[in-house]
C-alpha cells in the first residue's frame, strides 16, 4: 500500500517587513543566525515540534521564548500573531 508523505508545514514569521523567523512544523535543529554556531562537540540546540532559523537578534529572545513555551505549533504561531507579529505560510 502506497502512502502519501505531506511535507510539514513551512512559515515565515515577519517583524514589519523584516524575515524574523522561518520554521518546518517538525521537530528539529533551532538555528541562530546572530550567534556563532556551537562549538565543536557539543550538542545543537533542538526543539520537538520546530526546525527554526532566527534572523534577527532583536527579537530572537521573545519568539525563542513562546517557542519553548507552546504546547504545539499552532499555539506558537496564535502568540506570535497576537504580539504583532505577521505569520505568511510558504507552499513550494
Amino acid at each position: 500500500m502506497n502512502r502519501i508523505q505531506e511535507d510539514p508545514p513551512r512559515y515565515r514569521v515577519f517583524a514589519g517587513d523584516r524575515l524574523a523567523l522561518e520554521l518546518r512544523g517538525e521537530g528539529g535543529i533551532l538555528v541562530s543566525t546572530s550567534t556563532p554556531p556551537p562549538p565543536p562537540g557539543a550538542p545543537p540546540v533542538t526543539h520537538p515540534f520546530a526546525t527554526a532559523t532566527f534572523y534577527m537578534s532583536v527579537n530572537e529572545g521573545e519568539l525563542g521564548s513562546l517557542l519553548r513555551g507552546a504546547a504545539d505549533l499552532d499555539s506558537f504561531l496564535d502568540s506570535v500573531r497576537a504580539l504583532g507579529y505577521r505569520v505568511e505560510s510558504v507552499h513550494e
